[in-house]
């Protein structure tokens, strides 16, 4: 767009009333999703998980990673807790991966960093199960908590 021709649509815009404005923005919002559509089934991303959560990311930023991370945060602390509850000895399972890799971790570890540590392996663990469910509940919680404005 040229410099005078964005001139002419602030002037445009200007001139719209708060209920022009926001219908608007509503037709452009249309397009702009038929548009991302049309683009995801022609590169094929519209039918596979990572594309939707590209398109989660795209189209939500900033609410969509911060329901991510909080679902992210929910499965570590419930992994940890687990862990913690079940009685499950960190140090044990190190030592046991030690005898498969040839390492000597178990020596090295601190028994509260070594739970820790299987914790986060763990939660990396169920991504394949936690990935889904973000996918299915971001537009329903981010529009709940972020409604938009128009």
């Amino acid at each position: 767009m040229l410099k005078e021709e964005e001139d002419q649509e602030k002037l445009r815009v200007e001139s719209l009333s708060k209920f022009e404005k926001e219908m608007e923005l509503r037709d452009l919002d249309k397009q702009l999703s038929k548009l991302n559509t049309l683009r995801g089934i022609n590169t094929g991303e519209l039918y596979t998980i990572r594309g939707k959560f590209k398109a989660l990311a795209r189209d939500y930023g900033m609410p969509f990673m911060a329901w991510y991370w909080c679902v992210w945060m929910s499965t570590a602390a419930l992994t940890y807790g687990a862990i913690e509850a079940g009685g499950i000895d960190a140090m044990a399972l190190i030592a046991k991966s030690d005898t498969y890799t040839g390492f000597d971790l178990h020596s090295k570890v601190d028994p509260t960093m070594g739970t820790i540590g299987i914790t986060l392996v763990f939660n990396e663990m169920l991504e394949p199960l936690r990935l889904p469910i973000v996918v299915v509940t971001t537009k329903p919680v981010v529009d709940t908590i972020f409604p938009k404005n128009y």
